[in-house]
């Protein structure tokens, strides 16, 4: 079985490839001994500190939701840094100081809520048959049109016009923002035309896994009303909350339905909707939040071709 110090060397020289003459942050959000975040960090950091030339660990005060920025001080110091890692509590994937840092060419791994668990068993993939998988589900994603469809009641319609696919393939590459564990193709649908119903019936961030499936509408880009509270609270108080922002397919074959979303939005025969900001994934929203919702065995159809029935794939 794989240490937390092998799964840290997996992240530096398989998923970030390291030059050791670059420069690296660990963003951490937590001091305390017992919090996994805590140990997860500092192992990053023993381990990085002996690849690159310069190998800093920075403390930043933890937000209250994901989606929110890191402090003005934390932003600016993401700023100088070729590799970003940022094991925190709340994500801060899709925040604006992570989009400016990549902007300038930063490399950065995102891992909000991680656990050791979900660190040693979802992490040590085989990242070449996980990528091979996407790029064929890429192949089959072609297209403007996508229906996606839920025994459990989801029937939704999105445009992808001319948005590039994210293919987030646990390798990172000059400019990119992904998650470890990684595991999805995703993809932010045109502004102002979804419409529909989704059914979540597995996870999302703010009461973990969904025990009473609940209902979302969405009509002309935006979720009008929403049959949990909690979610709907978070996004229809602030501007641009609602709007559908993302959707993508999980496609890690170690990833487990646990109840923190990143790891449940990997899963294998697993979509997802998010809603908030779509900047990230090339999308023209920026706001405060980045919310995702976790449903399972999609029927998903591209420009009428059905590519994936129940969860199972047709990529032959």
């Amino acid at each position: 079985m794989s240490s937390l110090k092998d799964v840290a060397k997996i992240v530096w020289k398989q998923c970030l490839a390291v030059k050791p003459t670059e420069k690296a942050l660990i963003v951490s959000d937590s001091k305390s001994p017992k919090d996994p975040r805590f140990g997860i960090s500092r192992v990053l950091w023993d381990v990085g500190k002996n690849l690159c030339r310069d190998c800093a660990l920075i403390l930043m005060k933890k937000t209250c939701m994901h989606g929110r920025e890191p402090s003005p001080e934390v932003a600016k110091a993401m700023l100088d840094f070729d590799i970003i890692i940022a094991p925190t509590e709340h994500s801060i994937t899709h925040a604006k100081a992570t989009l400016d840092a990549s902007k300038k060419g930063s490399r950065i791994v995102t891992m909000p809520g991680i656990t050791e668990d979900m660190f040693l068993r979802a992490i040590p993939i085989n990242y070449r048959e996980m990528g091979l998988l996407i790029k064929k589900l890429e192949a089959k994603m072609q297209g403007n049109e996508f229906h996606i469809t839920t025994k459990a009641g989801t029937d939704l319609h999105l445009y992808k016009g001319d948005r590039i696919f994210c293919e987030l393939n646990g390798l990172v590459g000059k400019s990119e923002i992904k998650n470890l564990p990684d595991g999805e193709i995703a993809f932010a649908p045109l502004e102002g035309k979804s419409e529909g119903v989704l059914v979540v019936d597995l996870s999302m961030p703010l009461i973990g896994i969904v025990k009473k499936p609940f209902r979302i509408t969405v009509e002309k880009g935006h979720a009008v009303d929403c049959g949990e509270s909690k979610l709907w609270k978070a996004i229809s108080s602030v501007e641009n909350g609602t709007n559908l922002a993302e959707f993508a397919i999980g496609t890690n074959p170690k990833a487990k339905i646990i109840g923190k979303i990143l790891e449940d939005e990997k899963c294998l025969g697993t979509a997802h909707i998010a809603f908030g900001t779509s900047a990230a994934l090339g999308g023209t929203v920026q706001t405060s939040v980045h919310l995702d919702s976790v449903f399972d065995k999609p029927t998903i159809s591209v420009d009428g071709k059905e590519i994936i029935r129940d969860g199972k794939f047709f990529l032959g």
